[in-house]
């Protein structure tokens, strides 16, 4: 994929993943709103509810639930194999060269 083809698509691809990621707030009175926590005090509670920000009072919330991030897409590699630039991953150093005496 030739990459002036793929930046159209990056706006479409973040609008999903975030849409995907929706916590849960059920007030009291049985409403149940889906958004993005982003944030609160000790009497507040701030979700991103499609393009606004809502505040809710913490004695009007029954409860709160959040979305675990997905899951990073992980490659299997065959016994033995390490993926390039992981932590422990092998190094081989050129061999030292004596220098030559002569």
């Amino acid at each position: 994929m030739r990459l002036h083809s793929a930046i159209p698509a990056l706006p479409l691809a973040i609008a999903f993943a975030t849409a995907c990621l929706a916590d849960t707030l059920t007030l009291r009175n049985g409403e149940v709103v889906q958004g993005t926590y982003v944030g609160g005090s000790a009497r507040t509670v701030k979700m991103q509810v499609d393009d606004t920000e809502k505040t809710y009072d913490v004695t009007d919330i029954s409860t709160l639930q959040f979305t675990p991030p997905a899951a990073a897409a992980s490659a299997t590699l065959p016994p033995g194999q390490r993926q390039a630039g992981t932590a422990g991953a092998a190094v081989r150093k050129a061999p030292v060269q004596s220098p030559d005496h002569r």
